[in-house]
């Protein structure tokens, strides 16, 4: 018998993948479930589970908001009522002003039940208070038991500590006389001054010295990135103007040089000299104080370039006598021509020349004393880093013996705290309780800043935690009242104003219809009212109520109340769905839309490539071996290269049929078509499987070769049809880059466009129906995934054979 090794590494490693790869679903399903905020929680599972995502996505209600928005539009006979006749537009404000005492109603029973509920939790916190204070108590002995820090035998590191915290501010003089050490601490000052207190005024004192350092790099900085900006700015009026404008100046200067170097008196001429040679001195007296400009080397190269050319020039002009001939003529109008353009531009050149040669000094000072600063801060870092260290060493030796001093601290404040609360009743004295257990776990926290052992750290926060019920039930009385207070005062005030509502709507609706609007002002305050003070007022003080009601199901010490606090989060929830503005969602629409397009597209698709393969599989013509071969190349560019030349087409196209142009689902159709050469070239491997013989044979009865390829060919190929219709109506349905844009209205989003609109704005953060909205949305590609399932696979292994 043959005994089979079990891998259990091969079984470990599958069940890690199982895990990951389930993980996502499992996250998926819970969000799409879960009231409160997964965007904001650390649990992966709530216990505030509805399916209220998915009534708001698929079955939204109309709820007060809406209806007053309802309302709007049939008084002042706005769309979508503008067509509706007077008796419609009557009887359906009728029913909606019914709807708004319906919900008033609703409103005013809900808060009767909680109001029920949190007397409930009144009477049991008063019959329980001993139980509960009990508990408390019970519970701080516990955290008393943990916090027992051993002395140490050495009076000199408790002395020593003492100081450093009396230094620190954690205690007070007061404190140390209760401890009762046996010793005087002040003996031990100048061992605490010589060990810890030196080093950490130096430690101050560098610190200090970094900040006035730092805000003098920063000043640095500010006056450096001032300079660096004018040095840049000026650079690029230097080299893309100054620069090639002399550059044009030297090509000037070196013609004139050739005219006066090949003089020709052949041709006498009158010469005017008036003004070029003072202007021309001018210019070149500019040049020369360039000269001397300290400039970067290619630069300087173009200006020193351009005064060797002037001196060339002057010094031949000096010293010619021809200035009668026809070349100096030209000479001389070369040089006007020259100075008239250069007179300008050098002296505006020059002061920009030595502005930037200012700048560039005081960049390059600043810059090497910012260098300098910065690495004297950066060695000072490092100096308060080695002073730091050595500190920390020192005050380590003193961490035990400060966690004493403050444990015995804590266990007085315990014992305090434990006298004082024993004297409380609840719920009266619940704010008084939540004050005394804050002091305390402010004082457990400092506590902890001097232990080292982290299990002890665990254990003591551990057991603060569990008295968090406290603060809990603290909001949750004072919030639960005060939204108790003002939900009563605002569902009256809506009752009174949807009855003067009713008392003018029909007569506004009587009047918009004969063309004079009349727009109710009760209405207008009313939905104002509702859409501001509810958040502001009512629904403030009501999220934190319930959401610490849910809390308290985990948090309270004993389960007495659970159903109670489940049934005010319930109810309060449910108050809030009423009352609470809410964003229009269209996931039909989009779901319907996708189908739509993605049914289409997959059933063209499919005839398209089944006629379109045959001719490949089955004729021989020229061109048949690279056809394909050439559209699958052209197939592997992304549609996005081209989607400008698409944008283009279907902008032109719109103009002439509307129903294929940009925004319409009939353009998004046609750029989706283009999708052919993979899905040809699966099918014409397919058709490659079926034997010929049958065609043959049937062309031999006398059938013609579409009766082959309809008759034979296609039943045969349904498998690969299939397989094509899946594959083609998942991915048009799941596509987003070309539906983004090409679609513009909302109502005409697909459904991959319009899940993107979950992601973004205002509603980033609502993961809830985000998932709701991707699960719903994956039904339409499940159904025709399952219902055709049996030909995937088939299609795919035979399509993969070569016939």
């Amino acid at each position: 018998m043959v005994v089979r090794k079990r891998n259990w590494l091969t079984h470990a490693i599958l069940i890690i993948l199982i895990v990951a790869i389930l993980f996502p679903v499992v996250w998926v399903v819970s969000t799409s479930l879960r009231r409160d905020n997964a965007a904001f929680s650390s649990k992966l599972f709530s216990s505030r589970m509805s399916l209220q995502n998915y009534k708001d996505l698929l079955f939204p209600e109309d709820n007060v908001l809406r209806l007053l928005s309802d309302i709007e539009s049939i008084t002042t006979n706005s769309r979508p009522y503008d067509e509706k006749p007077v008796e419609f537009l009557v009887e359906k404000f009728d029913k909606d002003i019914e709807a708004l005492k319906v919900y008033s109603k609703e409103s005013k029973e809900l808060i009767s039940v909680v109001d029920n509920e949190y007397e409930t939790i009144k009477s049991y916190l008063s019959e329980n208070s001993d139980k509960l204070i009990q508990t408390v108590v019970e519970q701080v002995n516990k955290l008393n038991e943990k916090i027992n820090i051993e002395k140490s035998d050495n009076n000199q590191l408790i002395g020593v500590a003492i100081i450093s915290l009396l230094e620190e501010g954690r205690i007070n003089e007061k404190d140390v006389q209760e401890l009762s050490l046996g010793f005087d601490y002040k003996d031990y000052e100048d061992v605490y001054v010589e060990e810890l207190k030196t080093k950490l005024d130096n430690i101050e004192s560098l610190k200090r010295q970094l900040q006035e350092d730092q805000a003098k790099l920063n000043q640095i900085k500010k006056e450096l990135d001032f300079y660096q900006e004018e040095y840049t700015r000026l650079s690029l009026i230097i080299d893309n103007s100054i620069i090639p404008q002399f550059e044009s100046f030297n090509k000037t200067l070196q013609v004139a040089y050739d005219l006066l170097n090949t003089p020709s008196n052949q041709i006498m001429a009158v010469v005017s000299e008036k003004d070029a040679v003072e202007n021309f001195e001018e210019v070149y007296s500019i040049v020369k104080n360039m000269f001397g400009i300290n400039l970067s080397k290619e630069r300087k190269a173009v200006v020193d370039k351009m005064y060797e050319n002037m001196t060339k020039v002057k010094m031949l002009w000096d010293n010619f006598t021809l200035k009668n001939s026809a070349n100096y003529a030209d000479f001389i109008s070369l040089i006007n021509q020259f100075n008239l353009k250069a007179l300008k531009q050098v002296r505006e050149s020059y002061n920009l020349l030595k502005n930037f040669a200012e700048i560039e000094r005081e960049y390059l000072k600043l810059s090497n004393e910012y260098i300098l600063f910065a690495n004297k801060i950066g060695s000072k870092n490092q100096d308060l880093e080695e002073l730091t260290r050595k500190y920390l060493e020192e005050e380590g030796k003193y961490l035990p013996a400060k966690a004493y001093i403050m444990s015995l601290l804590l266990k007085d404040d315990i014992e305090s705290f434990i006298n004082k609360v024993e004297k409380y009743t609840l719920p009266k004295d619940i704010n008084k309780l939540y004050l005394a257990v804050k002091i305390l776990s402010r004082n457990v926290n400092d506590f902890l800043g001097y232990v080292s052992d982290d299990s002890l750290k665990k254990d003591v926060r551990s057991s603060i935690r569990k008295l968090d019920w406290v603060a809990t039930l603290n909001d949750f009385s004072k919030k639960y009242e005060k939204f108790a207070k003002d939900v009563k005062v605002f569902i009256d005030e809506f009752d009174k104003y949807v009855s003067s509502i009713e008392s003018t709507g029909k007569a506004a609706i009587y009047s918009s219809k004969n063309g004079v609007k009349v727009r109710i002002a009760a209405l207008l305050q009313l939905f104002t009212k509702v859409q501001s003070e509810y958040p502001a007022n009512i629904a403030s003080s009501m999220s934190i109520a319930s959401k610490a009601a849910a809390d308290l199901v985990d948090q309270f010490p004993v389960n007495d109340l659970d159903k109670s606090f489940k049934n005010v989060d319930k109810k309060l929830f449910r108050f809030d769905q009423i009352w609470k503005q809410k964003q229009k969602y269209y996931l039909w629409r989009w779901i319907f839309n996708s189908v739509i397009v993605a049914g289409i597209v997959a059933i063209i698709t499919t005839i398209v490539n089944a006629l379109a393969a045959y001719p490949f599989s089955r004729m021989r013509f020229r061109g048949r071996k690279y056809g394909i071969m050439s559209l699958l190349l052209i197939q592997m560019f992304p549609a996005i290269m081209y989607m400008i030349a698409l944008y283009g087409f279907l902008s032109f196209i719109g103009r002439y049929i509307p129903s294929i142009g940009l925004n319409t689902l009939g353009g998004l159709i046609f750029v989706y078509l283009g999708n052919i050469a993979f899905n040809m070239y699966l099918i014409k491997g397919f058709y490659d499987t079926i034997p010929s013989s049958l065609e043959e044979a049937a062309m031999i009865d006398g059938a013609t070769r579409w009766q082959t390829f309809w008759r034979i060919v296609i039943p045969l190929a349904s498998p690969i049809l299939s397989v094509v219709v899946i594959l083609t109506f998942m991915g048009t349905f799941n596509e987003f880059v070309l539906a983004k844009i090409i679609l513009q209205d909302v109502e005409k989003y697909t459904y991959a466009v319009g899940l993107w609109t979950f992601s973004s704005g205002p509603f980033e953060t609502e993961w809830g129906l985000f998932s709701a909205a991707a699960l719903v949305g994956m039904l339409p590609m499940v159904i025709l995934f399952l219902s055709m399932q049996k030909y995937l696979v088939g299609g795919l292994t035979k399509g993969s054979v070569k016939g």
